[in-house]
């Protein structure tokens, strides 16, 4: 038996000798040959998932372009090559193919408003989309507009409402006639010459970022102090507004310079200087009240610190690092929007001259003492004013990009169809102010259609603010900003276009999808003082 085994062993060592070496020689193929063969491997897996997409994903059936249906990258060609072209090519694709499209892989917008009410006005079943929300708030991530979250979303809102109800508004009424005093007074000494004309964006915008920040933490920005309306903060939010869409579909850049040494960022970005000034006065601002609570004592008036550093529940107390981030989307959110849409309104309103003229005669009425101010209560009474403001929100939108929602579960049915859990839904309130169901000649900047018989569809799809669990927490400010702005422009100063802007017709529909709306004219006005003597 022991010679057998030898045997065996010999054998076996005399085939291992006989056999020819292996051949590593495949191992050893030249590097190109890897990269043909991943190459080759990920053309496969894209060719799949596209071939997937296109005839198997649960949303095949929704019409829309194919590259669409393949990759989100449509989306990206036309917010950031195109350059906020979005909201143009969703309108040429509802006319296409219909009121419902599939703008993505895995998403849906529609153009009809039952679709909008069911996702936004009653859409408690729906969250936000956190990819989006990410993006857009990349450089203040712990900010509550990014909370995708309804419970954290409620809490915070709840923390907030108080300083933006009615009660407060009305308390702080003063904070903001003060500003547009100060405005009226710049446009009186500076541009009350037959030969000097402003830009009425600049203005407003400079007035709007004042009234913010003075509002909301009782120390203002001061833009209003540069009376060519120039103050490098305003400038620079204004610079930031054009690239929002670069970092909604590359967070990671933000991301990383959020990390990066500041001076290494002021090195390779000197013009972002102003946006971390202006962090570090909130930090500062934030520190000094969490080290020493009773300095919220000396403040002029209630601020935002007021309700987010003294909740009743103590869990609910914000870090130091979401107070600086909500700090700084309010700047953003309070500002841009009513500047907007006081530099639509005021243009409509100097284009045609029988607005103008009604707008000024009910004022009159009302306010016989141009140097006596009139109260933000006795201005929301006027009808045409009323009217009028309503139109201007109609038209210059305050966010005009699709605001995406994740359909959960237990969601019933938008629009009519039944959407699977997990799809991204979405509808620009354009398609819902342009509705001519709604509203007849949309596209016409009428006032007078609010005098007549104002329908509920006309209520139900007037929605300047959003509508439903996440309308927007600044509303009853910015009401008040837009009677108090009007009242006293139209009452206390006689403006009229310049002349070479005097043919622009479509002003307030001619933007770029900025998020919010971007117009590409710019218009100039003269200005002469009210005399009723």
């Amino acid at each position: 038996m022991i010679m057998n085994i030898r045997t065996s062993h010999l054998d076996v060592t005399d085939w291992f000798k006989s056999r020819r070496p292996i051949d590593f020689s495949f191992f050893r193929c030249p590097p190109m040959m890897y990269i043909l063969l991943t190459s080759t491997a990920f053309c496969a897996y894209l060719g799949a998932l596209a071939f997937y997409r296109i005839f198997f994903h649960p949303l095949h059936k929704y019409p829309g372009p194919v590259l669409a249906a393949i990759t989100d990258w449509y989306e990206v060609y036309y917010n950031v090559v195109k350059g906020g072209e979005l909201i143009a090519e969703i309108k040429r694709l509802h006319a296409l193919y219909g009121p419902v499209i599939r703008i993505g892989p895995n998403k849906l917008h529609f153009s009809y408003s039952q679709a909008y009410h069911d996702i936004y006005t009653y859409g408690a079943t729906l969250t936000k989309e956190p990819g989006f929300y990410y993006g857009i708030i990349a450089h203040c991530p712990q900010a509550s507009v990014g909370f995708c979250d309804p419970v954290e979303a409620r809490t915070r809102r709840s923390l907030l409402l108080p300083l933006f109800s009615r009660r407060a508004v009305l308390a702080l009424e003063y904070t903001i006639q003060k500003k547009i005093d100060q405005l009226l007074n710049i446009l009186k000494e500076h541009y009350n010459s037959p030969s000097s004309t402003l830009s009425m964006a600049m203005a407003f915008r400079a007035l709007t970022l004042d009234i913010i920040t003075s509002y909301c933490f009782a120390e203002s920005t001061n833009a209003l102090e540069d009376p060519y309306f120039r103050d490098p903060l305003l400038l620079a939010i204004q610079k930031a507004i054009g690239g929002i869409m670069l970092q909604r579909h590359f967070p990671f850049l933000t991301s990383i310079a959020n990390h990066t040494p500041p001076w290494l960022v002021l090195w390779t970005m000197p013009a972002i200087k102003i946006f971390l000034d202006t962090k570090a006065r909130f930090e500062r601002q934030v520190d000094k009240l969490i080290h020493d609570p009773s300095a919220l004592l000396t403040v002029e008036h209630e601020t935002i610190y007021h309700h987010l550093l003294e909740p009743k529940d103590r869990q609910q107390r914000p870090s130091r690092r979401s107070l600086v981030d909500e700090a700084n989307t309010l700047i953003g959110a309070g500002s841009d929007t009513v500047g907007n849409a006081c530099t639509i309104g005021t243009f409509y309103a100097l284009k045609y001259p029988s607005i103008r003229k009604k707008i000024t005669d009910e004022l009159c009425e009302v306010w016989p003492d141009v140097d006596r101010a009139v109260s933000y209560v006795t201005l929301e009474n006027l009808p045409y004013l009323t009217a009028f403001i309503k139109e201007t929100l109609r038209f210059s939108l305050g966010v005009v990009h699709p605001l995406p929602r994740v359909v959960g579960s237990a969601t019933p049915e938008i629009g009519g169809l039944k959407i699977p859990p997990g799809t991204t839904v979405e509808m620009s309130t354009l398609f819902l102010h342009m509705n001519p169901e709604a509203f007849p000649d949309p596209e016409t900047f009428d006032p007078d259609r609010w005098l007549g018989e104002v329908t509920s569809k006309m209520g139900l799809d007037f929605a300047p603010f959003s509508k439903g669990p996440r309308i927007c927490l600044g509303m009853n400010l910015a009401w008040c900003e837009l009677y108090l702005i009007f009242g006293n422009i139209f009452r206390r100063l006689n403006l009229s276009l310049s002349l070479t802007e005097d043919t622009i017709e479509d002003f307030g529909k001619d933007h770029l999808d900025y998020f919010v709306p971007h117009w590409k004219k710019e218009y100039r006005v003269f200005v002469q003082e009210v005399n009723d003597s």
